[in-house]
């Protein structure tokens, strides 16, 4: 009881600081979801992603950059970062320039602004089939161990999958680990490892149930004869 405590008390505390974190400094979002600049470059010619990549490298050093392919002739290219300044716009055409003996300008490059992701936008798509999934596995839960208690299980399978969710995202907050393409999955891999656990712990204690019912029923049939 006493180490269930400490459990109780540190995850409320984890909880506690990382919704502080969220207010006071938001989510960290990886380059992918956050504000950005996207840059397209049209070469004219064919081009290989890991010479652009060290272009690229070259330009924005230690900023976070994503280089894509736009168009299938690959002649084509996006990079995308957060902010790029006017100078960084001329040191790109002129590395490009020298790369492929192009002749092209600062008004060849298309920019595109992007706006960042809110968390809901990334939820979205993934609402129903998460949302029919828990109902689905509700009931189940209910069903199969209902002689534990239908109200107690019912509490017990919301509450768990909500707070290590709720831990979950206070970590992300606390240690400002960027949300990216993995944080949704990872998240759901952390709800359903937490209804095996349940599922394991109701195991059990139907299993110690049927045990006492059953000693219970020789004691009642001895008492008899």
């Amino acid at each position: 009881m006493k180490k269930s405590r400490i459990i109780y008390v540190l995850l409320a505390l984890i909880i506690i600081a990382g919704a502080i974190c969220a207010y006071t400094m938001k989510f960290n979002f990886s380059l992918a979801y956050d504000d950005s600049v996207r840059i397209d470059i049209s070469i004219g010619k064919e081009y290989k992603v890991e010479d652009m990549n060290q272009i690229a490298k070259e330009v924005f050093q230690d900023q976070e950059f994503i280089v894509q392919d736009v168009e299938i002739f690959n002649d084509m290219a996006a990079i995308t970062v957060r902010t790029v300044t006017d100078e960084q716009k001329n040191q790109l055409v002129q590395k490009v320039n020298e790369k492929y003996g192009t002749e092209l300008t600062t008004d060849d490059l298309l920019e595109v602004k992007l706006p960042h992701y809110r968390g809901r936008d990334i939820m979205r798509r993934y609402f129903w089939p998460i949302g029919i999934s828990s109902i689905l596995i509700l009931i189940y839960m209910l069903i199969r161990y209902h002689k534990l208690g239908k109200i107690k299980v019912l509490v017990s399978t919301v509450l768990w999958p909500v707070v290590m969710e709720l831990v979950y995202l206070s970590i992300l907050a606390i240690t400002r680990l960027p949300i990216s393409f993995y944080t949704l999955p990872l998240g759901i891999v952390i709800a359903t490892m937490t209804l095996f656990i349940l599922a394991y712990c109701y195991e059990k204690k139907l299993a110690s149930s049927k045990r006492k019912e059953d000693i219970s029923k020789i004691k009642e049939e001895e008492t008899e004869k």
